[in-house]
């Protein structure tokens, strides 16, 4: 086994688990209303934690899920990926549930120092599973995209797309083709994909300083001319 299968079984495992889940229950009692996406986030954290505690799911082992309303919290679920007793990797798993109308959307999906602090500990893999679904009478459904009732991928693999946006989040657009690269080059991509934010935001920085000067001088004529008129019209009172 190379680590390209390695990587492919550990995603095949959690994913099957995940239909499975969904698939039992097509029409779970989750309200369309309010929070919807952390609703169906705690639906599947209890179902995946109990069933990988049940010790029946092959590879899989020691589940924790998030601690309930803890948004901070970088994982929605976590467990180890175990093979043969010689590999023990820590998983954590970021749940995105998407109204299957909004496919085009650019979800957060983390800040850059949760992923930094997560690979300088020694851990590398960070799966996102998408789930689908629509609202009825005021109730959910999970329903499937292009024949899938989920979509998982490792962060490693995330669509080049992927950017860093001014409020320090992650974003990549739902509906991007995860993309298989080495650990190397992922590291090399998530640090240039932040020179260019950061780039980005001091090139905003400068045009905006360059304009404080004129901004300054109109705001006070602009105030000048206005508090004359005030002043004019209280001496006549």
């Amino acid at each position: 086994m190379n680590i390209n299968e390695y990587e492919s079984m550990l995603v095949s495992t959690i994913n099957k688990l995940v239909v499975n889940i969904i698939e039992n229950n097509l029409y779970p009692n989750i309200t369309a209303t309010g929070r919807v996406g952390a609703q169906i986030s705690d639906y599947l954290e209890d179902r995946f934690f109990n069933m990988v505690s049940s010790g029946e799911i092959r590879n899989l082992c020691n589940p924790e899920k998030a601690p309930k309303n803890n948004t901070k919290n970088p994982w929605d679920a976590r467990c180890d990926f175990v093979i043969k007793d010689m590999i023990q990797d820590d998983v954590w798993i970021d749940f995105k549930a998407i109204q299957i109308t909004r496919l085009d959307s650019n979800p957060d999906i983390g800040t850059p120092k949760k992923v930094i602090d997560f690979i300088k500990n020694g851990k590398f893999y960070l799966l996102y599973v998408y789930v689908y679904y629509e609202a009825q009478n005021n109730k959910v459904h999970f329903v499937s995209n292009n024949g899938n009732y989920v979509k998982s991928y490792l962060l490693k693999d995330i669509n080049h797309t992927f950017r860093r946006n001014p409020k320090n989040q992650l974003q990549v657009n739902v509906s991007a083709i995860p993309e298989i690269r080495s650990r190397e080059d992922f590291i090399k991509l998530l640090c240039l994909k932040l020179k260019e934010s950061y780039e980005r935001q001091i090139e905003i920085s400068k045009k905006a300083l360059a304009e404080i000067d004129t901004i300054e001088k109109d705001l006070l004529n602009t105030n000048y001319l206005s508090e004359q008129r005030l002043i004019n019209l209280i001496q006549n009172l």
